[in-house]
């Protein structure tokens, strides 16, 4: 089989320091795991696209157009519609919402009728989640062509460190229980909760260790809350050696506000439980259902710090409720591998095209 795998965004450009270019890669991985050739096109102008498409298609023959979904990107559905081959859509986010609320965009015209059309006729549409699902719907997918599906992990790259491991000795001084974060810092990520949490921790007497990980002004919210003593941070790292600093990781907070988009799947959670992390997260959008409290992680309301606190406590105290949630954490990343969304998005597609 031959996939054009196609991201239209130069924003997302391969080398970009951004979860969606690992999300890109990732996939593009797994396709080729399952004896796919894939064909990488990252092209933004939707002309260049179709024509490449197309000369590519006549060289050797298409089998499956999977395209990460942009605005005003129409060359994919085009193509796939005159070839006759299948056309996937992966949805990450409600983008003509976010368009028409932080920067004034009109959900009207022939641009939307164009994209309705594309969305009606794809043999897929795989959002990453319920909420995103429904937008999908809503600009025209078929529901039972709508397939939900978080983001994933590699649970080979990422997995629990070992007894002696180098990268956990230089980031956390013996006997303290580690508290990651993972990312670019956003706005919506509410870091200070995330150094509330920790300042209350250490005011409980709890010997706790900040392990930050990714780009962002971080020292402006922790200093004043956290000695600088009790902070490890680690600048933004190619995906495999960040992996050996979130393996690293004992507790995963996450601190999204109560009026955060809740479309959300972030990759950092999967990647921290595949490495026996236990995430602790608030009960917003798909966060339930990705983690079973008591069982894999631990949810609390959204937004109360005092419940966020509590929760982290009490995986402080209690190393043996950690080792197990941990093991809970792992054990479900496990059956969300990339490899599998792939497959999936083969077995669901197979024979699709018209």
């Amino acid at each position: 089989m031959r996939i054009a795998h196609v991201n239209p965004d130069p924003g997302i450009a391969p080398g970009k320091k951004k979860g969606a270019v690992v999300h890109v890669e990732a996939m593009r991985r797994a396709f080729q795991t399952l004896g796919a050739e894939v064909l990488p096109l990252d092209l933004g102008e939707d002309k260049e696209l179709f024509l490449r498409l197309q000369a590519e298609h006549q060289r050797a023959p298409i089998d499956l157009v999977y395209e990460r979904h942009a605005l005003a990107r129409f060359a994919c559905a085009e193509f796939a519609a005159r070839a006759g081959v299948a056309h996937v859509i992966e949805v990450n986010a409600p983008l003509a919402e976010e368009e028409e609320r932080y920067r004034g965009g009109k959900n009207v015209g022939p641009e939307v009728e164009r994209e309705r059309a594309a969305f009606e006729q794809a043999a897929l549409v795989l959002a990453v989640s319920n909420e995103v699902g429904r937008y999908s719907v809503g600009r025209g997918a078929r529901p039972e062509r709508v397939l939900v599906r978080p983001h994933a992990v590699d649970p080979e790259l990422f997995r629990p460190r070992g007894a002696d491991d180098a990268t956990r000795a230089r980031l956390v001084p013996e006997g303290r229980v580690a508290l990651g974060f993972h990312g670019r810092l956003r706005p919506w990520h509410h870091f200070e909760l995330f150094a509330d949490a920790a300042a209350d921790l250490l005011a409980r007497g709890r010997d706790v260790q900040l392990v930050l990980l990714g780009e962002g002004d971080f020292d402006s919210v922790w200093r004043g809350r956290v000695p600088a003593e009790r902070v490890s941070s680690v600048a933004w790292l190619p995906h495999d050696e960040a992996a050996r600093v979130v393996a690293a990781f004992d507790l995963l907070p996450l601190t999204y506000a109560p009026d955060a988009p809740c479309y959300f799947s972030p990759l950092k959670l999967l990647e921290a439980m595949a490495c026996a992390a236990v995430p602790v997260v608030p009960a917003l959008g798909d966060l339930e259902q990705a983690v079973a409290h008591g069982r894999d992680g631990l949810v609390y309301p959204a937004g109360q710090r005092a419940a966020l606190v509590d929760a982290l406590d009490r995986l402080v105290l209690d190393p043996k409720l950690r080792a197990e949630l941990g093991r809970g954490a792992r054990a479900r990343a496990e059956r969300y591998s990339w490899r599998d969304v792939a497959r999936e998005v083969l077995e669901r597609t197979a024979g699709a095209a018209r």
